[in-house]
């Protein structure tokens, strides 16, 4: 019988626990991209992989947003404001 898939929300959630990382945010792309093939995701591209996992954190019951960091965009040319999601307190 095969091990059940870890949904990339839940992979961060045991990332960030196991790291004792308390925010999530798409500025820390090793958290993310480390949480993504945990969950064996098949995007290819980093920047996919990392707006994945901000996707699945934003649709989990396991975080909460926090707030935003403001910071450049993936091209490098503008400032926006990136979402921060902490873990929900149980």
């Amino acid at each position: 019988m095969a091990a059940k898939k870890l949904s990339i929300a839940a992979a961060l959630r045991a990332r960030m626990l196991a790291e004792r990382t308390p925010r999530a945010w798409a500025g820390d792309p090793d958290l993310l991209l480390s949480a993504y093939e945990a969950a064996g995701g098949s995007l290819v591209h980093p920047i996919d992989r990392i707006q994945a996992v901000i996707a699945a954190a934003r649709r989990s019951r396991f975080f909460v947003q926090r707030g935003y960091i403001r910071a450049c965009d993936r091209t490098g040319q503008r400032e926006i404001l990136h979402p921060v999601f902490e873990l929900r307190p149980d």
